[in-house]
């Protein structure tokens, strides 16, 4: 009679190799947060001295002062910095740098600029067409049209939004014609070549 695996393997021990990963894992993770907040409140006092340096130098002379006095600085590094702060110029400048505060402090800001700064640290996707034109084909789907009306559906039986049905019987009256022949209930075409002048 064979042994079955499970009873091969001690799932005690192997279960606390995974915790140990897992607190591994924890602890890195945690430095990660601390490091990010704290890169966060950098680029924000990097933002606000560019800030003061583009008042002080003029906005004609400004991009080739930052450019000559930090060459190593790359140009979007420093757009990013600049927006950060001023989409956040009210925040306070922080006297201690505790994992707590610096926590505080970015849940006090504008979250989307916070987000948009940390997608720098995003490795870039691989696009073999970047800086070339390519034309996308248009997508044209019916998926679009009910993709809307669950929607709109699911507003109104909620109660979000109330739909103005007598409106929505006007506006939706070519549709429901358009619906009935898809659907072989009219023998009528309301998409007949020519029926129907083009819409400017």
């Amino acid at each position: 009679m064979q042994t079955s695996t499970i009873e091969k393997v001690n799932p005690k021990s192997l279960a606390e190799a995974g915790q140990k990963l897992i607190a591994l894992m924890g602890e890195a993770e945690s430095g990660v947060y601390r490091n990010v907040n704290l890169s966060n409140y950098r680029a924000w006092e990097f933002g606000r001295y560019l800030s003061s340096a583009k008042e002080q130098i003029g906005h004609g002379n400004f991009e080739t002062w930052r450019k000559n006095s930090f060459p190593k600085l790359k140009d979007g590094k420093a757009q990013r910095c600049q927006e950060l702060f001023r989409n956040n110029s009210k925040a306070s400048e922080l006297r201690l740098l505790t994992d707590d505060t610096l926590d505080r402090w970015i849940r006090s800001l504008h979250l989307d600029s916070v987000r948009k700064y940390r997608l720098g640290y995003v490795p870039d996707k691989h696009q073999p067409n970047k800086g070339k034109d390519v034309k996308l084909p248009r997508l044209h789907s019916f998926l679009n049209i009910v993709n809307e009306y669950e929607r709109l559906k699911y507003r109104h039986t909620n109660g979000l939004q109330e739909v103005d049905l007598k409106e929505a019987r006007e506006e939706t009256g070519e549709l429901c014609a358009f619906l009935n022949w898809l659907h072989g209930n009219s023998k009528d075409n309301p998409w007949e070549k020519g029926r129907i002048p083009p819409r400017r």
